[in-house]
């Protein structure tokens, strides 16, 4: 999907080129539920409904302002098949509406818990679940990485991906660099 699709504001949405690989290594299409944790804007959270149906996507959102985008994407799209939470991960499944079960979970956003999120996805996820996650910090994603390791995930990859753009300068056009993303995936 284009992002200009997407009724954006001033919270980051997961562009479109990070997305399509994002989902892809999530592998959605034997997926019966599916956790976005720190949703945003709730590009990930749309293009994972709208493409798989039979798909029951949860959301979870701490912040307003991307809680209120979120929502207006899934209204916008007239999504039945998401569910979304108003809360910060990790949630406790009895308390929160969540399953207590998942075959793909992408982190989006994780703050200070990203220890605690990491280990409570392990243990929502089922044996053979993915789990993906984006970084623009080195720093966050190497931690990622280590705790992952120690977590017990398996097939491991962490992958850098550079996007960049025609964009007109003058009489002629340049290739505009968008910030470089790591994506980490790893299964259960």
């Amino acid at each position: 999907m284009k992002n200009s699709e997407f009724i954006v504001g001033k919270v980051p949405i997961t562009k479109e080129e990070v997305r399509a690989i994002s989902l892809a290594k999530l592998d959605l299409t034997r997926a019966s539920n599916f956790l976005d944790i720190g949703s945003g804007t709730g590009s990930v959270t749309v293009e994972a409904a709208l493409n798989n149906r039979h798909l029951r996507v949860t959301s979870i959102e701490k912040d307003q302002a991307a809680l209120d985008l979120t929502r207006l994407n899934i209204e916008k799209f007239d999504l039945k098949n998401v569910v979304l939470i108003d809360g910060t991960a990790p949630l406790d499944p009895e308390k929160s509406g969540l399953n207590k079960s998942y075959q793909a979970i992408f982190l989006g956003g994780s703050g200070e818990n990203l220890g605690d999120i990491l280990d409570w996805s392990y243990q929502l996820l089922d044996q053979g679940g993915r789990l993906v996650s984006n970084f623009i910090l080195l720093e966050n994603a190497t931690k990622a990485y280590r705790i992952m390791e120690d977590i017990g995930f398996k097939k491991i990859e962490l992958v850098q991906v550079g996007v960049s753009v025609l964009e007109g300068l003058g009489g002629g056009h340049y290739l505009k660099p968008r910030n470089p993303i790591v994506i980490i995936s790893g299964e259960k």
